[in-house]
């Protein structure tokens, strides 16, 4: 009981400083609120280790500014942090090591710690840290796929870097098209292009050669299945075509004919229906003749 209620009461503490020196932070007195931070962080609190890394970073005041070890302190502090599982450490870090800040440059640890930064909360300021690195060999193997992979991961992670990364990916195709060009009229010369022709050449000469010899045996072999007798199938080919022809020719005519001869059917329909048709009735006025009566004279 009284070790559970030791780790309470140390929280409580601890919970306490740091609200104390973030309200001394906000109030401007930040040599204070460091003071506390930093106490805090050698009592094992991330938030104080890296509240303590951030205000060494800011360079706020003289007393910081005039500090030699403020990067030294600073990477402490974000290596503490980072080591209890604060991503944004990671990136800190990462920074350090690349830029020589409060260590040694190592581009390779940095970008390690930006890899860690990455697989622990999908950072994607890490994430387009390593798509550069990439694109430039620093750190990472040069790959120009791999830099693009990263880029676009990092516009997934954030839409803050959807502009970034638009800009980055352009400036990387630019590149690899500018790569290509340069490695396509650096290795093409004057004996290459020559070699090339040549080459083409003998490729359209053996290809021309293999038809010829094609058609030849080709004809050879026709030459042997054909017997004494082939006369007759000559004979029989060309009676097969030429009744193909009469056949196409003969379609038109018949179709004329039966068209003509449908023409005279109803030409002839046409006069019967007119001889049958009633003759036309007298006109109104005229009064018919009675039966041995004999029709007024015209006027």
């Amino acid at each position: 009981v009284s070790t559970q209620s030791t780790g309470y009461q140390r929280r409580v503490r601890g919970g306490n400083g740091l609200m104390a020196a973030h309200s001394l932070y906000h109030k401007g007195e930040i040599d204070a609120a460091l003071v506390k931070y930093m106490t805090l962080a050698e009592l094992g609190y991330e938030v104080a280790q890296s509240n303590a890394a951030f205000i060494f970073d800011r360079e706020d005041t003289p007393f910081i500014r005039e500090l030699s070890s403020r990067y030294e302190r600073a990477f402490v502090n974000w290596r503490r942090a980072a080591t209890q599982g604060f991503g944004g450490a990671r990136l800190k870090l990462g920074d350090y090591y690349y830029y020589g800040q409060g260590t040694e440059e190592d581009p390779n640890e940095a970008a390690e710690q930006y890899q860690l930064a990455s697989d622990a909360e999908t950072n994607a300021q890490a994430l387009f840290n390593l798509g550069y690195m990439h694109e430039v060999g620093i750190g990472r193997q040069q790959d120009m796929h791999l830099a693009k992979r990263y880029y676009d991961l990092a516009a997934l992670s954030s839409v803050d870097a959807h502009l970034p990364t638009l800009l980055a990916n352009t400036r990387l195709q630019a590149k690899i098209t500018f790569e290509s060009l340069y490695k396509f009229f650096n290795e093409v010369t004057v004996s290459k292009i020559i070699d090339y022709i040549i080459g083409a050449f003998f490729h359209s000469a053996e290809y021309i050669a293999g038809t010829v010899t094609s058609t030849v045996s080709f004809l050879t072999t026709l030459d042997n299945l054909l017997t004494e007798d082939w006369d007759i199938y000559a004979m029989t080919i060309l009676a097969v075509i030429l009744g193909i022809v009469v056949a196409v020719r003969g379609n038109p005519q018949r179709q004329a004919a039966a068209e003509r001869l449908a023409a005279a059917e109803r030409q002839a329909q046409l006069e019967r229906q007119q001889q049958q048709q009633p003759q036309q009735a007298p006109i109104i006025g005229e009064r018919e003749p009675a039966d041995g009566q004999a029709a007024p004279p015209a006027n």
